[in-house]
């Protein structure tokens, strides 16, 4: 059997490897996992489990497999002591020929690998290997702090009153007009401003911005902390600050550059700078979306976890002097992203699971007299 290289990720809604660390045992198996096999003679077989919460969903769908034939087959079972409970079938959901009652065990060998192995000689399968395309965060395996990674001492992770207090110390000031909420089913994310100095019109030049986790309505007591802050200053011509000036200052500060196309800084997840990079290496774990503010520009964006941090730096020059005439600088952080991530989906995929487990596990009445 050939394993298929890609997993499948399209039932995943609207998105929104971290290095290696030691196997996580088979009772660490929330997420979504999936992946897929052919048998070289025209067969095909793809495989998609969901773990929140103590409640899981198996779904198959085979074509041309063997004793499964063509199937689109959905299960519902309690995870007990990190092994499948009784595995019930989702009568309404699916068609063909399902097995009745698969029987499988569940095994973690890797952070980003969970492996089935089934009872049912109808599978044809000794062991099924399914790629965490999402997961919750592991804090053991969190990227390596980078010194020195900041705007302005402030930076993902900090919260709201740390960052204010360290920008009021710098002589910014709050600027509620500029702030944005962002709303979403059951949760927020606040977009928070402030500013200093004045342009010739008498608005701040120099601005600030931090995004931060949502605000949970089920989590009420969790404090935000911030996932991407940017500085955006138009920089006044009595500042006489060359432009190569202020790239050797980026230097300095956050390193070489990772590539000669622009003053982008990537850190892996040991913290050092990815050298001759664009772009994160691949990962079977899916980018998380990331939320942005600056003066010039908002937005959303797709970040990878298999990064560390990322630095994102534009240096704008005056073409016949080379005075630097603006500066945008923007740190934003895989890590409380991710966490933030499982967190909201989790909590609207598992409350799905959890009804629909009930309602198949609940069928239970006698047929009625007819």
């Amino acid at each position: 059997m050939k394993k298929i290289k890609h997993f499948a990720q399209s039932c995943v809604v609207g998105l929104l490897a971290a290095a290696p660390v030691a196997a996580q045992g088979a009772g660490d198996v929330q997420g979504y996992w999936a992946g897929g096999y052919t048998d070289g003679q025209g067969g095909e077989i793809q495989f998609e489990l969901t773990v929140i919460d103590g409640v899981g969903e198996l779904k198959y769908n085979a074509s041309n497999w063997g004793a499964l034939g063509f199937a689109i087959c959905e299960y519902l079972f309690p995870l007990e002591n990190g092994q499948p409970g009784k595995v019930t079938r989702n009568s309404g959901a699916g068609t063909g020929d399902c097995l009745a009652e698969p029987a499988f065990t569940l095994d973690r060998p890797a952070p980003d690998t969970l492996t089935l192995a089934f009872a049912n000689p109808e599978v044809a399968l000794d062991s099924v290997e399914l790629g965490g395309i999402l997961r919750p965060f592991d804090p053991a395996a969190a990227h390596a702090p980078v010194a020195g990674l900041d705007i302005l001492g402030v930076a993902p992770g900090m919260t709201f009153d740390a960052i204010d207090a360290a920008l009021t110390e710098k002589g910014y000031a709050r600027q509620e007009t500029r702030d944005g909420t962002l709303e979403y089913d059951g949760f927020t994310i606040a977009q928070r401003a402030w500013a200093r100095g004045a342009d010739a019109d008498g608005q701040p030049d120099d601005w600030v911005f931090a995004t931060f986790t949502a605000a949970k309505d089920w989590m009420p007591d969790e404090t935000p902390v911030a996932t991407d802050v940017g500085r955006d200053w138009q920089i006044p011509e009595a500042e006489g600050i060359a432009g190569a000036t202020m790239v050797d200052t980026l230097a300095k500060k956050y390193g070489p550059r990772s590539n000669t196309i622009n003053e982008d800084r990537m850190y892996d997840r040991t913290g050092q700078v990815m050298a001759d990079s664009f772009s994160c290496p691949d990962g079977i774990h899916q980018p998380v979306l990331s939320n942005y503010m600056l003066e010039s520009e908002s937005g959303s964006e797709e970040v990878a976890v298999t990064c560390g941090p990322i630095l994102k730096a534009y240096v704008g020059t005056d073409s016949s002097t080379g005075r630097a005439t603006w500066l945008k600088l923007r740190i934003t952080d895989p890590d409380p992203l991710w966490n933030d991530f499982w967190l909201t989906w989790s909590h609207g995929e598992g409350a799905r699971l959890k009804t629909v487990y009930d309602a198949v596990t609940g069928a239970t009445g006698a047929a009625p007299e007819l």
